[in-house]
């Protein structure tokens, strides 16, 4: 079982339904106070809450985590606050929950209270919300140098984190996996991962190919009904550095030959970290503004006119 060092992890960081559905994750909050009550963007990507997830007081990383119903969002970012014992920062999970009408203030999880000197990231939502995966190093009980853990609700709190076991951490760097609503988790590193769920369990999983010209980047996003898989690459139409890429998997259900998301999406800085939001009205992704990065936010409608002007 190959595993990878921490600096590895450091080289790393520095390198559903359709769009047009609406999905059944109904939100109990008003329209006017969903994500953090913040004006929705339209076709130009802009920045997700300035001032509270994006803050200048940190540099956001990994995909932003939206439980399906809205009630609750989780992110990761990198900061001065939890220094590691060398006085570097850390990245840390923070949250923000919708209660008694109103967001609560950013805080760190209860969860990883007991390990700030160390990093914590990448959070995602299981398809029911009842279970958040996220990765931490060096972590006691852990397999490897960086592994994924879950924390379970029970009761309305969160359990202690539980190690998501041996079959999904043994692959290098645990990413955080990225789920279908079809019983499937992606993951990815050196390759992509395809795990079937069973019992909660991840199976030994199978490799996936979109194309033998494109490599996956970073973590990924999967479409729920898997019609879509958009990841981070490093091409020749690159509009400077990293870009989101798209691709639809076709009728005889094939992945078609990936293309770049565009001017919309992509600049002259990196773009990573790509995640539609539960209803599937909006794509977030991390871009590296100077000097730190932020989480953007873009109507999702940019992925049906991507699919039509490729279906011409």
């Amino acid at each position: 079982m190959k595993r990878f060092g921490p600096s590895l992890f450091f080289v790393s960081l520095i390198c559903f339904l359709p769009v047009m559905c609406v999905q059944s994750n109904e939100s109990s909050i008003a329209s006017e106070d969903e994500y953090l009550g913040q004006r929705p963007p339209g076709k130009s990507p802009e920045i997700f809450a300035p001032g509270i997830v994006s803050d200048s007081g940190w540099a956001e990383h990994c995909q932003i985590a939206i439980s399906p119903i809205g009630n609750e969002i989780y992110w990761s970012a990198w900061t001065s606050a939890y220094p590691n014992k060398n006085g570097d920062n850390t990245e840390q999970i923070f949250y923000s929950e919708y209660r008694q009408g109103a967001w609560t203030k950013p805080a760190i999880p209860q969860f990883i209270n007991n390990h700030l000197d160390n990093i914590n990231g990448g959070p995602v939502f299981s398809p029911d919300g009842n279970r958040l995966y996220f990765y931490s190093v060096d972590r006691p009980g852990g397999l490897g140098d960086m592994d994924t853990w879950f924390v379970e609700k029970v009761d309305g709190v969160w359990s202690d984190p539980v190690n998501a076991g041996d079959v999904y951490n043994s692959q290098g760097i645990d990413w955080t996996p990225t789920f279908t609503q079809t019983g499937f988790a992606y993951r990815n590193f050196d390759c992509l991962l395809k795990y079937s769920i069973v019992d909660g369990k991840f199976l030994e999983p199978d490799t996936i190919t979109i194309s033998d010209q494109y490599i996956p980047k970073f973590p990924v996003y999967i479409s729920p009904d898997e019609s879509y898989l958009i990841f981070t690459e490093i091409k020749e139409d690159s509009f400077g550095g990293m870009d989101l890429y798209i691709s639809f998997k076709n009728d005889s259900g094939a992945w078609d030959t990936p293309v770049n998301m565009g001017p919309a999406i992509n600049t002259e800085l990196h773009e990573r970290f790509p995640v539609l939001s539960p209803d599937g009205k909006y794509l977030f992704f991390v871009r590296h503004t100077k000097p730190d990065q932020d989480i953007f936010w873009v109507s999702g409608d940019i992925i049906n006119e991507i699919r039509a002007k490729n279906q011409q």
